[in-house]
């Protein structure tokens, strides 16, 4: 009577990390989509676009960017951190981006007494026409960018970054996404909420808490200026 052999399960090919060739791709691509729309809009528009349509390009870059990334070589969103986790962490980054929301306000008057700028790049982004405008700009602005944002640079960007050490990587995630915001009132703020993502998501490894961090620090901005009327 022979012996009967089973077949060893197949053992599944390693999956492939994010790596340089992503983080470039993803870089060069969110500038080249960042100008190519701006341009395209303005040709359309014939002039300064309407802020949802502003607020609607930076989103867009920002997604675009980071799938034509993924469709280099890792085809997985949760190479970039969408992946499930405990709604008691979505809610920590929330409470997370309200606390940086008002540590802004200090890091603003701290600013603008040291260098007297008061410029902010983004103040276009304030200038509401009218309810429908001011509601796209809030749920845009408020809800997709942070997304996507947070999928380019920390999903992304602190995803290949980290090999060469978690701090520099936090650093220089944070320092860049502060200087896409430019260098006036919110670049400090900016910086400070890089920071949090970055720790938010080591710790979790999923983008969600790091998105709602960032998605409560702007949803806080746009009701505000919807609310008072003027730029907080």
């Amino acid at each position: 009577m022979s012996e009967s052999t089973v077949d060893p399960a197949p053992v599944p090919a390693p999956q492939r990390e994010l790596g340089w060739l992503e983080l470039a791709t993803g870089a060069v691509s969110y500038v080249v989509l960042q100008v190519a729309l701006f341009v395209a809009v303005g040709v359309v528009t014939e002039g300064t676009p309407p802020a949802p349509v502003l607020v609607a390009v930076s989103g867009a870059s920002a997604f675009g960017a980071v799938g034509l990334a993924l469709l280099l070589r890792v085809r997985r969103l949760s190479a970039v951190g969408v992946v499930r986790t405990p709604w008691r962490t979505v809610a920590l980054g929330a409470g997370l981006g309200a606390a940086v929301w008002l540590l802004s306000r200090v890091l603003i008057v701290v600013y603008v007494a040291i260098t007297g700028d008061t410029s902010d790049p983004q103040e276009a982004l304030t200038l509401f026409s009218g309810p429908v405008a001011a509601t796209l700009v809030i749920l845009i602005g408020g809800l997709v960018v942070p997304l996507g944002e947070e999928l380019l640079f920390r999903g992304l960007g602190y995803g290949v970054l980290r090999r060469v050490g978690r701090v520099v990587a936090t650093l220089l995630t944070a320092a860049i996404f502060a200087l896409a915001h430019g260098l006036n009132v919110v670049f400090a703020a900016a910086f400070v909420l890089g920071v949090v993502n970055a720790v938010l998501y080591e710790r979790t490894r999923s983008i969600w808490p790091s998105a709602a961090a960032h998605a409560t620090f702007n949803l806080i901005s746009f009701v505000l200026v919807l609310v008072v009327g003027s730029q907080p």
